[in-house]
């Protein structure tokens, strides 16, 4: 079963990186919707969890959720956040690897829109009133 526990760099919902899919599979079908998008990546009930994992050996090793993860990491990191919550709940914010990374806290972080891969300040580049639909749960 899930959970709505955001553990940065360790878990999502209660699923592990460093698992192998396979084992969540088994888990949460019957229960959940398992929707299987390519050989690298399934969704959990339609993308409310996304997993990513490596195709040889079945290891997950990214987790995504979606604004319908009713969860948040201390309740300063939720999916759906707009980037006026991220300013209000955080004391610091900088661009890494195409993710907003917060205060300094690894393994989770809020994806940069595409065209944007570098910021001084938040605003800079994006409205205050701009959603972040995603959070993502990683090793890196």
């Amino acid at each position: 079963m899930l959970n709505n526990v955001i553990v940065p760099g360790k878990s999502l919902g209660g699923i592990l990186l460093g698992e192998e899919v396979k084992n969540v599979v088994d888990r949460l079908n019957g229960a959940h919707l398992i929707e299987y998008l390519d050989k690298n990546t399934l969704k959990v009930d339609g993308g409310v969890i996304t997993i990513y994992h490596d195709s040889v050996d079945g290891r997950i090793e990214n987790l995504a959720c979606n604004a319908e993860f009713h969860g948040s990491y201390q309740g300063k990191l939720w999916p759906g956040m707009t980037v006026g919550d991220v300013l209000k709940m955080t004391k610091k914010q900088m661009a890494w690897c195409g993710f907003v990374q917060v205060d300094d806290i690894q393994g989770v972080g809020l994806p940069l829109p595409g065209e944007f891969d570098d910021f001084e300040k938040l605003i800079d580049f994006l409205d205050p009133e701009f959603i972040f639909n995603e959070l993502w749960v990683c090793s890196f």
